[in-house]
C-alpha cells in the first residue's frame, strides 16, 4: 500500500476482520472454560458413581455368602415358665462368620430388645461360624397368645430368615 489519501481512510473503518478474529477467539476462550467445568463436574460425579458402586458391591458380595436358616420346629417352641422364655435355635448356612452382637430378632413384627435375648453357642465360640447352632432364649413379661406368630432372624448386612410357628 502506498501512501493513503485522506478519502482511504474509511477503508480500515469498514475492516472488520480483526474484530471478527478477536469475537472468534473470546468465543473459542469461552467454550474451552465451558468444557474445561462440565470435564471436572462429571469427574467428580464418575468418581463418586464408582466409590458408590465399589461398596454396594462389597455389601452385595457379604450378602451372598451370608445365609441364616431357623432350624427350630415350628410345631413345638420350647418355653421355660418359670425364666419366662422361649427358645429358637439358627444355623448359619452361610460361609462368613458372623458377630452375634448384631443380630436383630423380631416377633410379630416387633423388635426384641438385645437385653431380653440371650445368644449363646453349643460350642464354646466368640463368632457364629458357618455350620454352627445358635441358641436363642427370647425372655418375655408375659407369655405369647395361642395362634400363629412369626420370628426374623436378621444379620449385620441385612440377611434374613424368617419362621412361622404355632403357640
Amino acid at each position: 500500500m502506498a501512501f493513503l489519501k485522506r478519502s482511504d481512510t474509511s477503508y480500515f473503518i469498514k475492516d472488520r476482520k480483526a474484530e471478527t478474529a478477536i469475537t472468534h477467539m473470546i468465543f473459542f476462550i469461552a467454550a474451552i472454560i465451558i468444557a474445561m467445568t462440565v470435564i471436572v463436574v462429571m469427574t467428580s460425579n464418575v468418581q463418586s458413581l464408582t466409590g458408590a458402586t465399589a461398596s454396594s458391591s462389597k455389601v452385595l458380595s457379604e450378602q451372598i455368602k451370608t445365609d441364616i436358616t431357623i432350624i427350630s420346629d415350628p410345631e413345638i417352641i420350647p418355653y421355660n415358665s418359670t425364666l419366662k422364655e422361649y427358645t429358637f435355635y439358627a444355623k448359619n448356612t452361610g460361609r462368613t462368620d458372623l458377630d452375634t452382637e448384631y443380630i436383630d430378632v423380631f416377633i410379630d413384627g416387633l423388635h426384641v430388645d438385645p437385653q431380653n435375648l440371650e445368644l449363646e453357642f453349643f460350642e464354646p465360640d466368640v463368632l457364629w461360624q458357618p455350620g454352627n447352632t445358635l441358641v436363642i432364649d427370647v425372655k418375655v413379661t408375659t407369655e405369647m397368645t395361642e395362634g400363629d406368630h412369626r420370628i426374623l432372624i436378621a444379620a449385620e448386612n441385612g440377611k434374613s430368615d424368617s419362621m412361622d410357628f404355632r403357640i
